[in-house]
């Protein structure tokens, strides 16, 4: 068969639409497994998924993102790099809460 003949096989990419079952132990382990994926599986993540955990988590790192928003961005790895931090920690924080 000449190779003109040969069907032409389109790549589907399909973005995942929640935070797996494994990442869903806190907020923290969703921002850490969120901010290693793609801008459009945040995205989905954000407008599909029925956890609020999951939405809270992909709305930060959004929030980040596309407003270049700085102190999103250090509250991001404050998280990421400082260990989990308990809700009332963050509360207690000077800073205001960024979502």
């Amino acid at each position: 068969m000449p190779a003109d003949n040969l069907p032409v096989v389109v790549p589907v990419r399909k973005f995942r639409k929640q935070v797996p079952d494994l990442w869903r132990t806190s907020l923290d382990t969703r921002i850490q497994w969120l901010w290693h994926q793609r801008f459009g599986t945040v995205q989905m993540v954000w407008k599909d998924s029925t956890d609020i955990l999951d939405h809270t988590a992909a709305t930060l790192i959004l929030q980040a993102i596309m407003a270049h928003d700085l102190d999103s961005i250090a509250q991001i790895f404050d998280r990421l790099e400082g260990g989990p931090m308990p809700d009332d920690a963050l509360l207690a924080a000077d800073d205001e809460m960024r979502v």
